[in-house]
């Protein structure tokens, strides 16, 4: 049986799921990824991985059909009721089978999701896997992978990568997200106005003639609530589909304060330079233990 792993959500877990797929492809070459989830549900932009890395997403339709049927299992399984335990059952049957359901479960520690998650009696992979140790061995591979075609960025995001490229100044970029984490208990208030003082007071201390940058979906609130030099440019022309071009820029500084987004996480593993400083929050989530997910050199305040 070939396994199978599904992408979802926005633009950085999209990214996650396609690096674990391809550490799964070492274990397993005939592993194959599915989509079916943006049928179900589109977040933010939609799939976009397959546009802006022109990454080959071919499946076939039995993987989509398959997906349907696990999904449907794993919803049946969490109710509390005959259906819920008929589900369980299924699931249980279908791993005794070789043909398990594998969810990601960030509470186990990575040393032992290890062998959790290369276990043969796992069929479909459906999680977020959000850390660099499940792709550390083949990172030259994913860089590869993520290469953003400088040609496609807009004039505008086109003559600040050149500023960048040229600069002699530290530049730095902030990341903050609001938006969508407003209304979610589980993200939002994490990267708050103190986090935010705490390492902007700190990315000072360790670097000379630094310059920010802010990539952000409300700049009116970075303005009134955090106290940046006169000279901080403000990225605010990269909207929907073109968001992208801010990853992209972000990779391009020289250091990062990110937020707890995988978006901007992607920004700063991106960036090439072996001496960056990357400011993050100590805590992802406020629901889930997500202990794995900054790499280990990263600052966490």
């Amino acid at each position: 049986m070939k396994q199978i792993v599904a992408i979802q959500n926005g633009l950085g877990n999209q990214m996650f799921d396609y690096a674990f797929y391809l550490a799964l492809k070492r274990i397993y070459p005939k592993a194959r990824i599915t989509t079916y989830l943006f049928a179900r549900r589109c977040d933010h932009n939609g799939l976009e991985i397959d546009k802006i890395f022109s990454l080959p997403l071919s499946e076939q339709i039995r993987d989509r059909i398959l997906m349907r049927i696990y999904r449907k299992l794993y919803y049946l399984s969490k109710k509390q009721t005959f259906k819920g335990i008929f589900g369980r059952y299924i699931l249980k049957l279908l791993y005794n089978l070789h043909m398990g359901l594998c969810m990601e479960k960030p509470e186990i520690p990575y040393q032992g999701a290890q062998s959790y998650i290369w276990n043969r009696k796992y069929k479909v992979f459906w999680g977020g896997w959000m850390s660099e140790k499940w792709f550390l061995p083949i990172k030259e591979e994913i860089r590869k992978c993520f290469s953003f075609d400088l040609q496609k960025l807009s004039p505008k995001s086109a003559k600040l990568l050149e500023e960048l490229s040229q600069t002699e100044t530290n530049s730095i970029s902030i990341h903050v997200r609001r938006g969508d984490y407003l209304k979610n208990p589980q993200y939002f208030d994490i990267c708050n106005t103190v986090y935010y003082r705490k390492a902007i007071g700190l990315i000072k201390e360790k670097t000379d003639n630094a310059r920010f940058y802010v990539f952000s979906d409300d700049i009116q609130w970075v303005k009134e609530n955090l106290e940046l030099p006169q000279n901080t440019v403000y990225v605010n022309w990269n909207m929907k589909t073109d968001s992208w071009q801010d990853m992209c820029l972000m990779s391009h500084c020289r250091h990062h304060i990110i937020a707890n987004s995988t978006f901007s996480w992607w920004g700063a593993w991106l960036n090439k330079n072996e001496k960056k400083i990357v400011i993050c929050p100590k805590m992802f989530s406020r629901t889930e233990n997500l202990v794995n997910v900054m790499p280990d050199e990263w600052i966490k305040i």
